[in-house]
């Protein structure tokens, strides 16, 4: 596909960061025991039981949470369902060689 027929990018002109996240109706719903097992984890690094797993997701429903970030939750995550509403990327950073020597080449003109 030639380049000047591609749609505009969707994803902004640095793109974009989606961080994921893990729906807990869809868990309890559809996971097996043997993925539910070591799923969370205790302050002593004890992993939890299949039991203690669904516990926790029903809590977590309780609290009104449908879904759960991996890892720790983003600036702006929606823990009722949409999740992680993106963030753009920083512009790439220039390094001071480039800096220069675009600042010579411009008075020179």
């Amino acid at each position: 596909m030639p380049t000047e027929n591609r749609p505009e990018d969707p994803f902004g002109p640095n793109g974009r960061t989606f961080h994921i996240h893990l729906s807990v109706r869809g868990a309890l719903r559809d996971f097996s025991k043997r993925q539910l097992k070591g799923m969370f984890r205790f302050e002593g690094s004890r992993e939890c039981t299949v039991d203690e797993a669904k516990d926790h997701l029903l809590e977590v429903l309780a609290q009104g949470k449908e879904v759960l970030p991996f890892g720790p939750p983003c600036d702006g995550f929606d823990f009722t369902g949409n999740g992680c509403p993106g963030h753009d990327n920083p512009p790439p950073v220039a390094n001071a060689h480039d800096l220069v020597s675009m600042d010579c080449s411009s008075r020179d003109r």
